[in-house]
C-alpha cells in the first residue's frame, strides 16, 4: 500500500513538473542576430565601466563601441546585436545588456535612444526602464521587454562578455 501510495505521488508530481516546463520559454519578438561583445574594464577607454562605479552605459552598433564620447571600432570577432547593444551598469545593479530595437515597431534602422535610465523608441516613443535590470515598457505602448542578452563579468580578469542568452 505504502509503494503504491508513493508511485502515485511520483506521477502526480512528474505530470505537475512536465506540465510548467513547456512554457517558460520567453521568444522575443525582435529577430536574432549574432551578438558578442568582449569588454576587458581594465584596458582603455573601458577602466572604470564597472558596478562598483556610478550610472554608465556604452552602446555598440555598426559604427563601434562607445563610451563617454569616445568610439572604439569594433574587432572582426564582435557582433552588436540586432539594432545595436546598449549594455548598462550602476552601483546598485550588474550589467544588464539589450538589443536597441523596439520590440513594438521592429525597425532596425530606428534604434531606441537612451535617456539617463531610460532606452526611448524615436517611433512610438514607448520608454523602457534599463535601470531595473529588466528593460519593461512604462507606458504601456509595447507589450514586451526589449531583448536581453546574457552578461558575464569576470572580476578577477576584468572581462565583460555579452552574448545571446542560452
Amino acid at each position: 500500500m505504502i509503494q503504491i501510495r508513493k508511485y502515485i505521488y511520483l506521477l502526480i508530481a512528474s505530470v505537475l513538473l512536465s506540465a510548467c516546463g513547456g512554457h517558460t520559454t520567453y521568444k522575443s519578438a525582435v529577430p536574432d542576430a549574432p551578438i558578442h561583445l568582449e569588454i576587458n574594464t581594465n584596458v582603455g577607454m573601458y577602466v572604470g565601466f564597472v558596478p562598483e562605479h556610478v550610472t554608465a552605459y556604452l552602446i555598440a552598433n555598426e559604427s563601434g563601441i562607445h563610451l563617454n564620447g569616445i568610439t572604439q571600432p569594433l574587432t572582426v570577432q564582435e557582433a552588436y546585436g540586432y539594432a545595436g547593444t546598449v549594455v548598462y551598469i550602476d552601483g546598485f545593479h550588474p550589467y544588464a545588456a539589450y538589443d536597441l530595437c523596439c520590440p513594438h515597431c521592429l525597425l532596425r534602422n530606428q534604434p531606441c535612444t537612451i535617456e539617463t535610465m531610460f532606452a526611448v523608441c524615436p517611433t512610438c516613443h514607448e520608454e523602457y526602464d534599463i535601470y531595473s535590470g529588466n528593460g519593461v515598457p512604462t507606458h504601456g505602448i509595447a507589450t514586451e521587454p526589449l531583448k536581453q542578452y546574457m552578461t558575464t563579468y569576470n572580476a578577477a580578469t576584468g572581462k565583460l562578455f555579452v552574448g545571446p542568452r542560452r
